[in-house]
């Protein structure tokens, strides 16, 4: 009777918290279904294929600090890939490589990331461009490929990393207290754009939902992998309608791209006419990026240490250029923005504002940074990258040998 008192109680308290009828809470208390079985079904509902999902749930199990990669991740190899590298791994998982190299690439970086030896990490433009790929099946590749790989590993928003590295330049030339570290690297897409929210459980009442600890976990870390993979993957056409009624806009992210992009083409043309002088290049890139990239971050930084603006800016061009040139995300930047505009006869794209920020959210926290020939050949014997004695390489077989 007792016994029958307290199941009754137990099923009543489940009612008020998930809302279910008394017969289904009955079951759910008798038959309780696993993390797992809940995971494999869905991930066979999503087509995501067997093992996709392996390397984010262990990367998310190895954590307590979500999205935070664990303390030691920092310790492992770590790599970065450009866009075209991740083309070329997709097309070698399914068997159908361009060139040989590139099979041996996607072998021996799949061993390595399992073996614990090396940690891939994807920037905020990875994401971005997987975005522009206008086919959903090349979409899943992508995404099949990048969470077989990487695990979801990314690097922190450059909005994070630039903040920090504005305080660490100040504090060094006032003599302020060094900012305490980052941790830059850490999980999702959310995290890659700077902001460190998960998806956690919560019950009606807005408690955690009345469950083991243990199980608590694994579901959230399974729910936690599903969402990484499908936000990756992207929308199915079919949801777009329902998407965009809940203020869903992937074109607000190309018209910011669009804006920069027709700064760079103005500069580009008044160098050719003459009406800005190529002489005052250097000063005219760090001008332009003191103002557009860097303002918010400087006017903060100046008032967090007290620092009047007149008095920073009173120090003149010199002292001024070389407090960007320690910026790494800024001279990393600048190094390809002035080189682009040296050459003549180049054509802005938007390939290129990309490029510079995916080296700049990547060269400052990576070991090796692949990217493309033209990006690489300037960055080879830049002072931005070689006092932070990261490896820029152009080709997937160069990562391999």
């Amino acid at each position: 009777m007792t016994q029958d008192k307290a199941r009754k109680a137990a099923v009543r308290a489940r009612m008020a918290q998930t809302g279910e009828p008394y017969t289904e809470a009955a079951r759910r208390l008798t038959d309780p279904v696993s993390p797992q079985a809940v995971l494999d079904a869905a991930s066979r509902e999503f087509g995501i294929p067997d093992g996709v999902l392996s390397l984010i749930l262990r990367h998310i199990r190895e954590t307590s600090e979500y999205p935070l990669l664990a303390a030691g991740a920092g310790d492992r190899l770590k790599v970065y890939l450009d866009h075209k590298d991740w083309v070329a791994l997709a097309r070698a998982r399914l068997g159908r490589p361009e060139f040989p190299h590139d099979q041996a690439a996607y072998e021996v970086l799949r061993a390595a990331v399992n073996s614990g030896q090396v940690i891939v990490l994807l920037s905020a433009i990875t994401y971005q461009e997987l975005s522009r790929t206008g086919s959903l099946r090349q979409r899943t590749e992508l995404t099949d490929v990048i969470a077989e790989i990487s695990g979801f590993a990314t690097i922190t928003g450059r909005s994070v990393a630039t903040r920090h590295q504005v305080l660490t330049s100040l504090a060094a030339r006032y003599g302020e207290p060094t900012p305490a570290p980052i941790r830059p690297l850490g999980i999702g897409i959310q995290f890659a754009t700077g902001d460190e929210r998960c998806l956690v459980l919560r019950g009606r009442d807005g408690r955690p939902p009345d469950l083991p600890p243990a199980v608590l976990r694994e579901i959230e870390t399974g729910g936690r992998a599903l969402l990484e993979y499908m936000m990756a993957r992207g929308p199915e056409p079919g949801d777009l309608p329902a998407l965009r009624a809940y203020g869903y806009r992937p074109e607000a992210v190309v018209q910011v791209e669009q804006d920069r992009l027709a700064r760079e083409k103005q500069l580009a043309a008044m160098l050719a006419d003459g009406t800005a002088s190529r002489s005052r290049l250097g000063d005219l890139v760090h001008a332009r990026y003191l103002f557009w990239e860097l303002d918010s971050h400087l006017r903060a930084g100046l008032e967090q240490y007290g620092i009047d603006s007149g008095d920073f800016f009173a120090h003149g061009k010199e002292w001024l250029s070389a407090f960007l040139d320690d910026i790494p995300a800024a001279a990393i930047t600048m190094t390809l923005t002035e080189k682009g505009f040296r050459n003549a006869d180049k054509a802005w794209k938007g390939n290129d504002l990309r490029d510079a920020d995916a080296m700049s959210a990547a060269i400052p926290y990576c070991d090796v940074v692949l990217t493309d020939k033209y990006a690489a050949a300037q960055l080879a014997r830049s002072p931005a990258v070689t006092r932070l004695g990261t490896l820029v390489l152009p080709r997937l077989r160069d990562l391999s040998e």
